[in-house]
């Protein structure tokens, strides 16, 4: 009878064991499954998260960080203008559109559209980050001007980035020209020096380095300079 009795036990607790590993890899399963691996351009690698709500609050936390930063290093200065000048069209060189707070958003209005709802062509905003913009002298006339990254969007999944540069006149900032930098590119640092705009950056390797438009692994610099109101590339390395 206890040797009964010390078996069920046993028994007993190697059930309650099986069930304990049971839960606990059933846990341990949708955490993988919720979890998301977003890739770091900095380290060229996948980076996890516990869950895309984690991945949101670390990518919320730093966007609003930059923006912190760059109002704090904008408030008071000419660059300020920028978020309220014109700029080049998405579709065309030639047209230009207002920025309302570095922004501008275009559309079929939902009247003209056969859908009766508003229709999304393209937008632009201007890069509220503090490696998207410097200051300088461009044009040689004692005034300071203003060169600014900003990306467009036509909706798909390429996000183009471009060099925009602003003229100072008679202390109104002027769109002057634009130069494409690269497509979903990671923005280290714009400064100008001695006449020549350097962008460093983080873009998609070649080659063997190629991980996808998605995941920018490989640092790059590049170099213009302003010439007949153009700016030219003089280094891409």
């Amino acid at each position: 009878m206890k040797n009964i009795k010390r078996k069920d036990i046993i028994l007993g607790i190697l059930f309650v064991f099986i069930i304990c590993l049971l839960i606990f890899k059933f846990i341990n399963d949708e955490k993988k499954r919720n979890s998301v691996s977003v890739w770091n351009s900095e380290t060229a690698s996948f980076q996890k998260y516990k869950s895309y709500e984690d991945y949101q609050l670390v990518n919320e936390n730093k966007t609003k960080k930059e923006l912190e930063e760059y109002n704090n290093a904008t408030k008071g200065t000419i660059v300020e203008q920028v978020l309220n000048a014109e700029t080049l069209s998405y579709e065309s060189d030639t047209e230009l559109f207002q920025l309302e707070d570095g922004k501008v958003r275009i559309e079929i209005p939902a009247h003209m559209s056969k859908y009766g709802e508003p229709i999304f062509l393209w937008s632009a905003s201007l890069e509220k980050n503090i490696n998207a913009f410097t200051t300088g002298d461009f044009n040689k006339d004692g005034l300071e001007d203003v060169a600014h990254i900003i990306g467009y969007t036509g909706g798909g999944s390429g996000y183009p980035y471009y060099l925009d540069i602003f003229i100072n006149n008679k202390g109104k900032l002027k769109y002057l020209t634009q130069e494409y930098l690269g497509d979903r590119i990671v923005l280290k640092g714009l400064k100008y020096d001695s006449g020549i705009f350097i962008f460093d950056m983080i873009t998609q390797g070649e080659g063997d380095e190629f991980m996808g438009y998605c995941c920018a692994n490989v640092k790059k610099t590049i170099k213009f300079k302003l010439e007949n109101n153009k700016l030219i590339e003089i280094e891409n390395k």
